[in-house]
């Protein structure tokens, strides 16, 4: 596997894949006796790893085999910058939503932990690496930008 074939954005989307998956087994929420990770989160925990997940999937497709993919209604690009906004939005949501547990009848609001704001700043990482591929779209669409001549 030739990793020069990977481009910068390619990179980014990989590298904060990764790291995403490291955060989900990292504590998300607890207090002083338990914790939550990112596995006990179905909607804001699981479904962006899978979606973080299959842009690595379609990078890889496109960079190291043969094997054309479908086309999709919306250039592959914005598919990547969607789906690095849906990534970003959905940690987000998990952040600002306070998670709580009831104990004998009373609510206690959880702590975040270390691990929800790794799994945030990897989610800002997989929404950043979808705009650059989203850049590099219309990079390669108009070609290098050359500065007109001064002809006399």
């Amino acid at each position: 596997m030739d990793l020069n074939k990977l481009s910068t954005a390619d990179k980014v989307i990989g590298a904060s894949a990764i790291a995403f998956l490291i955060a989900m087994f990292m504590p998300w929420y607890g207090l002083a006796g338990g914790s939550n990770n990112g596995w006990d989160y179905f909607l804001t925990g699981i479904l962006p790893l899978l979606i973080a997940a299959a842009m690595v999937a379609v990078i890889a497709i496109q960079r190291f085999t043969t094997t054309e993919l479908p086309k999709p209604p919306i250039p592959w690009a914005q598919v990547h910058l969607v789906a690095g906004a849906a990534v970003v939005v959905l940690l987000l949501l998990r952040v600002l939503i306070a998670s709580d547990v009831d104990v004998l009848g009373e609510s206690f609001d959880l702590d975040r932990k270390y691990g929800l704001w790794i799994a945030f700043l990897a989610a800002i990482g997989v929404a950043v690496g979808g705009y650059l591929k989203f850049q590099e779209s219309d990079e390669a669409v108009a070609g290098p930008s050359v500065p007109p001549s001064t002809a006399v």
